[in-house]
Parts: C-alpha cells; structure tokens; sequence
C-alpha cells in the first residue's frame, strides 16, 4: 500500500486566472485554522462515568487495529485585493513498520471586491463573499469530509486533532462523523488547549478551579483518565474526558461521537492505544499524538512541495503593509 497525493481539479486554472490581475510583488504567510467559540441551543451535560481510570501499561504497545491520522497545514496569501489560500488536507496509515501518507492540495481565492470580480470570471476556487472566515470555514470543513470519506481506510480508528463542537465547525463535524461511521472509521478528536468551564461550572468536584484543564491537571495523576461526560447540544453529542499523559504536562482533552462510543464500538483498548500514541512522541512542550504529528508534518511538506512561494510572486497580487514589513 502506498500514498498519493491529488491536486484540486482547479488549482492550476486558479493561478492562470490569477495572473491576469495588475503585476506587483506578493509575500505569503503560515497562518493556522481559526476556531470559533460557542454553540446555538441548549447544552445538556451530565457524568456518565463517575471514577478515574488507570491506563494498564500492560496493554500499551504498538495498535494492532488499523490507525490513520489527519491533519492540515494552511498557507496564506494576505494582499489588498483579497486573499489566495492553500490547504493541504493529510491522511496517515500506520502499520507496524511505516507511516503512509495521502494528501489533497486545494487552492482557492476569496475577495470582497467586485471590481476584481468583474475582471475575472467566478468559479468553484474564486469566491466572492462578504464574511472571509465564514467561507474559508465551509470550504474547509466541505473538503475534509469529502477527502476523509474518500481516503480514510475503512475499519479503523482515526485521530484527528480539534474539537468536536467547534462553533461554525460543528455541523461539518458531525456530518464528517455520520460518513465515517457509516464505513466503520471510528474517529477521536484531541484538544490539547481549552478555557472550557463546563465542568466546572456544572459539577462540584470540579468547582473553584480556573478551568476544566486546570480541575483535571490538579486531580489526576500521571496515566489517569478523569470521570467521563456526555455533552449535549440538540441532537448533537459526544462524550469526553481527560488523559494526563506526564505529570507535569497539561491534560488532554478526548472527544468521542455520542452515539459510536455508547454502541461500545471502539476497541476495548481504546485508553491505551492513545496513550501509547502520547508515549511514542515523548516529552516534549508540544503534546500530541505521535500519529498525528506525522500527519502534520507531511502536511507542511505537501504543501512546501506545491512551490507556491514562487507561483505567488508571479500573480500581480499588491502585499498588504504588514506583509511588506515583515518581508523586507
């Protein structure tokens, strides 16, 4: 089995129409996905598991079951005219020997502007809107569940790094869940930074604490996982807890689909395939999954590999000031 990397049928035809904007230099940027905070509808939240769990460090070894990983890697292009963005979209299969990465590469342009959309003909990958963040998001979230659905190994366990409720995300999450339960690709999603109260807020084990990080930081010991939580919100719900992996690291917070994880249709050894994933990227300031690490990082070489930078110079895009200052 080997990896593959595909291109957006658009990404060449965006950069031909691109070009025919007003020459001048251009700079590109790293930027990360940005999260939106809060949820619409009542939130329901209630114990479903009242005591802390040891991991067995008998069974924490190498996944026997099939295991993938995704994450992204972003790269922007800020200018006056609006603003051209790149998202490599990264699945990782791992088996007892190597990780086998798959990739999708998307390019897509986004301006407010009509005097730019005159000039150049809207398409899938030139899109003109008023709200950036808003369809950068949909278009994101519509893509990760289109790639996902397609190249996540089916019978497997998949990682992926985010909130299961994250705001404008949450309705793409739960539809990318329904796909990939449906071919028994079991997803878990990791929150590595949080300043959620929920817990305690609503319950008083928890009360007096800065924060739910802070309650399970100060109560767990090192290989604990805290008391376990369903999480309501409409229809919508998961179940989660708190793994401390090193005692003097910040927990993680683990998110499972409501209803896949109450069918019982994770490996019982769940806890500890995770923990040995934690064990397998060390100590280190940055915690996460060795696995998704992976995927990361050849998410940012995919995305190195598309040459943009050089591409970019060439489309008579004129830099913001910032840009200017910070390449100069």
């Amino acid at each position: 089995m080997t990896g593959r990397v595909i291109f957006d049928d658009s990404y060449k035809s965006l950069i031909t129409n691109l070009k025919s904007l007003s020459k001048g230099p251009s700079a590109a940027a790293w930027q990360t996905l940005p999260l939106y905070e809060g949820t619409h509808g009542e939130v329901i939240i209630k114990c479903i598991q009242n005591k802390v769990t040891k991991v067995d460090m008998n069974n924490v070894k190498p996944p026997e079951e099939l295991l993938c990983a995704y994450d992204e890697s972003i790269l922007e292009l800020k200018t006056l005219e609006g603003v051209l963005r790149c998202v490599t979209h990264c699945s990782i299969l791992q088996n007892d020997k190597r990780f086998m990465p798959s990739g999708y590469v998307s390019l897509k342009y986004y301006t407010s502007s009509s005097k730019i959309t005159d000039r150049i003909k809207l398409t899938d990958n030139i899109i003109h809107t008023n709200d950036l963040a808003k369809s950068m998001n949909e278009q994101y979230v519509q893509e990760r569940a289109l790639f996902l659905s397609e190249w996540a190994p089916r019978d497997s366990v998949i990682f992926i790094d985010g909130s299961l409720f994250s705001g404008h995300s949450t309705s793409g999450n739960f539809t990318l869940v329904r796909k990939l339960v449906e071919k028994n690709t079991l997803p878990i999603f990791f929150v590595k930074n949080s300043d959620s109260t929920i817990i305690r807020d609503n319950f008083e084990q928890a009360a007096g604490y800065h924060n739910d990080l802070h309650w399970a930081h100060s109560t767990l010991k090192q290989g604990e996982l805290s008391p376990l939580f369903q999480y309501q919100s409409d229809d919508r719900v998961k179940v989660m807890g708190f793994l401390k992996v090193f005692e003097n690291r910040s927990p993680i917070r683990i998110e499972f689909p409501g209803d896949a994880y109450v069918k019982g249709r994770y490996p019982k050894n769940i806890i500890e395939m995770i923990y040995f994933q934690y064990l397998a990227n060390g100590y280190t300031q940055n915690i996460q999954p060795k696995i998704i690490q992976v995927a990361e990082m050849y998410a940012r070489e995919i995305l190195k590999s598309t040459n943009l930078y050089s591409e970019v110079e060439k489309l008579g895009l004129t830099k913001t000031m910032n840009e200017e200052r910070s390449f100069t």
